[in-house]
């Protein structure tokens, strides 16, 4: 059996570089490079689901042990890193996610781009995208993990600046690279500072020793800093690069630019989910410092209480959906802070299904009408595309947490988490701010479908109709998955928190299911549809004039321009840091390199010319010119040695 797992396990990732490599070189058609990637997406999942099996039938104990190297990657003294795969409960799940959600994102994506100037491009990218978020989260090391956290982040780039002739795209590429890159370079550092300490890279040796960083001490920019501590801290940063938490989290919303089933991959199934992967993995470490644990925990209850505020005010529907993603990988970070792991991988399960059928819904919307995304331009499109409403009420009751859908069991784990405790004590505050959270998703995703979908069209130039089979079948699949994702840990069950006990028995991280509270499930169920009911009450029963102005601004006030403007966090972030950097770059290629560099450059051949036109003058081309330049030099010579032999 385990040796079938060797064999299988290189293969989930291989398929889909397969595909990316016959669309690149083979294939210009692009319906038939859709079917190919879809192909290679799909018989990638099998296989993952088909190692799954077989993982589930080995012996508790043995879960964590396979791992598989294909060869030895750096052999340079004492670094050695392998090239090699570790397949656990927790990579196994993650696995059949990415491949799963992406298979119908793939599908999608056939239909939407069918009228693309560059689907063949895409395509690639896609199953490129795939592949990195495999090898991050089936890498057995750091600096393979590294590897594909870079890859993601490169195709999330590519695909963000998709349709490139838009500056749109374009900004909001470039944006969302520099934003990560100053992630990266946190988890760089806590990736050689493990390397400083343990010699290796390797999960088998660090986890089991990360007990020795207890003690440790690191001068840090502050002074001497626990070293456990620094390296939990560098990781965090990266965490809020690639997961858009507080400070890092304003390239999420502007990378709507890119296609939308791409949007839906970052959002959802991949890239976005890798920094809460992190803090999951590295879990060993992070229970060693309560103090970097509770910063965790609080910037991630701020992300997830300032997103969903700013949700509110949008008007783009992927925009909506894209703080909410924001939100909710809050909810996660928050979570996998208070040492809640399974309660934060099992959101991220859930989100991943829900949130995929949202984009995908957002996209079929617009499709069906012609390319509009403004909700103010919407209204009444249930009766001309069913299918989509009907899926998408289904994706915004499990985002709502309402029972019986994927996201009222996981969320509730989360908010009992905060209010039953953990190892690191409990949460009453942020329990109460995640539930208020909660009760505001409920309210604006009842807004987006009260103004796409309910109601009169109020812009009548386009003619909305309902998406074709190969769009619409992923969405009712994603909607079934919404109710059937949440029984993987419901209450009794508890499947997913047994499956993950191998990986946390490691670091003595496993701890007993929390008991279901009736009390927080009634208060956090009621609150939500008291949201629901309210936003209905606001936006659905409303007899919209020609011009849209939304009736909050006269309720909230400045409160609404907050939340319209994302509480000016753009403003903030280019005035302190774009224009001062632009200035100061202005200033070098200006003044600085042309009169200090260049001039200092090109000083010193002025010199030498000056020098040689000199020097030019004396080189005259006459033989007597140059006969009486030797003869004074021979008398010169003469003098020199009749004067020294004088005295």
């Amino acid at each position: 059996m385990e040796e079938l797992l060797f064999t299988l396990i290189p293969a989930i990732i291989v398929l889909p570089l397969i595909g990316a490599l016959i669309n690149m070189f083979a294939i210009r058609d692009g319906r038939r490079a859709g079917l190919i990637a879809s192909a290679a997406c799909v018989a990638s999942f099998v296989v993952g689901l088909t190692a799954f099996i077989l993982l589930a039938g080995l012996p508790h104990e043995e879960r964590t042990h396979v791992d598989v190297t294909l060869w030895q990657w750096i052999d340079a003294g004492p670094l050695q890193v392998p090239f090699g795969f570790l397949f656990d409960p927790l990579s196994a799940v993650m696995v059949l996610l990415i491949t799963g959600v992406g298979s119908l994102i793939h599908v999608f994506s056939i239909g939407y781009m069918a009228h693309d100037a560059r689907p063949v491009r895409y395509f690639v990218y896609l199953n490129l995208f795939v592949a990195a978020m495999l090898i991050l989260v089936l890498a057995n090391n750091y600096l393979l993990l590294f590897l594909g956290w870079e890859g993601v982040g490169l195709c999330s780039y590519l695909l963000i600046g998709h349709s490139f002739e838009r500056k749109e795209a374009r900004y909001a590429s470039m944006k969302a690279f520099v934003m990560n890159r100053i992630g990266d370079f946190g988890l760089m550092l806590a990736i050689l500072a493990l390397f400083q300490r343990f010699g290796s890279l390797n999960y088998g040796v660090i986890f089991p020793r990360a007990g020795e960083l207890v003690g440790q001490q690191i001068d840090w920019v502050l002074g001497p800093t626990a070293v456990a501590s620094a390296i939990a801290f560098c990781m965090l940063i990266g965490v809020t690069g690639k997961s858009a938490q507080i400070p890092l989290w304003t390239w999420l919303p502007d990378a709507m630019a890119g296609p939308t089933p791409a949007s839906a991959l970052i959002h959802a199934a991949t890239m976005v989910t890798s920094g809460v992967y992190l803090i999951v993995r590295s879990h060993a470490i992070f229970i060693l410092t309560p103090s970097v644990s509770n910063t965790t925990v609080y910037i991630g209850v701020a992300t997830a209480f300032i997103a969903a505020s700013i949700a509110i005010g949008q008007y783009d529907i992927k925009r909506v959906l894209a703080f909410s993603t924001v939100s909710q990988l809050g909810f996660m970070v928050a979570a996998a802070g208070m040492g809640a792991y399974t309660a934060a991988i099992f959101h991220l399960l859930t989100h991943g299904v829900f949130k995929a059928l949202l984009f995908l819904g957002a996209g079929s919307v617009i499709h069906g009408a012609h390319d509009v995304q403004d909700m103010r331009r919407m209204g009444g499109l249930r009766t001309a595309m069913p299918a989509t409403f009907w899926t998408y009420l289904a994706g915004t009751a499990a985002l709502a947490g309402i029972f019986p859908m994927a996201g009222f069991w996981s969320k509730d784990e989360i908010v009992g988490s905060a209010f039953h405790g953990t190892r690191f004590g409990t949460y009453p505050v942020v329990g109460t701010i995640l539930i208020i959270t909660a009760a505001l998703t409920a309210f604006y995703m009842t807004r987006q479908v009260s103004l796409v979908f309910l109601g009169r069209q109020r812009d009548t130039s386009y003619h909305a109709h309902e998406s074709e089979g190969i769009m619409t079948i992923p969405l009712w699949i994603l909607a079934a998955g919404s109710l059937i994702v949440g029984l993987i840990n419901i209450p009794g069950f508890y499947f997913l928190e047994h499956w993950l006990e191998p990986v946390f028995e490691v670091a003595h991280a496993v701890g007993e299911p929390l008991p279901f509270s009736f009390t927080l499930a009634i208060i956090t169920v009621a609150l939500a549809l008291g949201a629901a009911f309210i936003a209905y009450q606001v936006y659905a029963n409303r007899q919209w004039k020609k011009t849209f102005r939304d009736p909050l601004t006269r309720y909230l006030g400045v409160f609404f321009e907050g939340f319209e403007h994302r509480w000016y966090a753009d403003d903030v972030y280019e005035a302190m840091f774009v224009r001062p950097f632009k200035a100061t770059a202005s200033f070098l290629s200006r003044i600085f390199d042309p009169m200090g560099i260049d001039g200092l450059v090109n000083g010193a051949a002025r010199l030498v010319g000056l020098g040689g036109r000199g020097y030019r003058v004396l080189q005259t081309g006459y033989i007597r010119s140059y006969t009486l330049v030797f003869l004074m030099g021979v008398v010169a010579v003469l003098g020199y040695f009749g004067f020294a032999t004088v005295r």
